[in-house]
């Protein structure tokens, strides 16, 4: 039975990351040096306000020295801008370049298909079941991130 999970969640992947292609290649090339969390993280800069490290570290998750690492590679690539604010100069925050608000609005429409689309299987089954999988799958990604974590601390 593990195995047989075990081998549907590569599937799974696999298939995200096939279809993730697929979407990059209809955005006209707009998405093509973006990876997803590069996206999501343009996304909450165009969303939140007076986006710094911090919000943005909780919005998605990660650590802030990953979000400083995302931030360097999107101000290198043209997509964001650091700016203070006139009455807090010693902060720092984020807003979208011409070139990251494309980026956005591109993110936007694929994400806009994606859950159009998908809403309509999900509509299948029932609240009870969707419950199961999703504190299933919360489960199993919180033990990958465990794992990551152990990964990393090794090294």
């Amino acid at each position: 039975m593990n195995n047989k999970l075990y081998d549907l969640l590569i599937e799974l992947c696999e298939n995200e990351r096939v279809l993730e292609r697929e979407y990059k290649i209809r955005t006209a090339g707009v998405l093509d040096d973006f990876t997803v969390s590069e996206m999501h993280c343009l996304d909450h800069i165009g969303r939140t306000e007076l986006p710094n490290v911090t919000k943005l570290a909780q919005k998605m998750d990660i650590t802030k020295g990953g979000i400083s690492k995302m931030i360097k590679k999107l101000i290198k690539k043209g997509t964001i801008e650091t700016y203070s604010a006139e009455n807090n100069k010693k902060e720092i925050y984020y807003r979208l370049t011409p070139k990251g608000q494309e980026v956005f609005l591109a993110h936007e429409k694929i994400h806009n298909d994606w859950c159009l689309k998908e809403s309509s299987f999900f509509d299948n089954f029932t609240e009870t079941e969707l419950h199961s999988a999703i504190n299933i799958l919360e489960k199993y990604n919180n033990h990958l991130k465990q794992r990551l974590k152990d990964i990393n601390e090794e090294i």
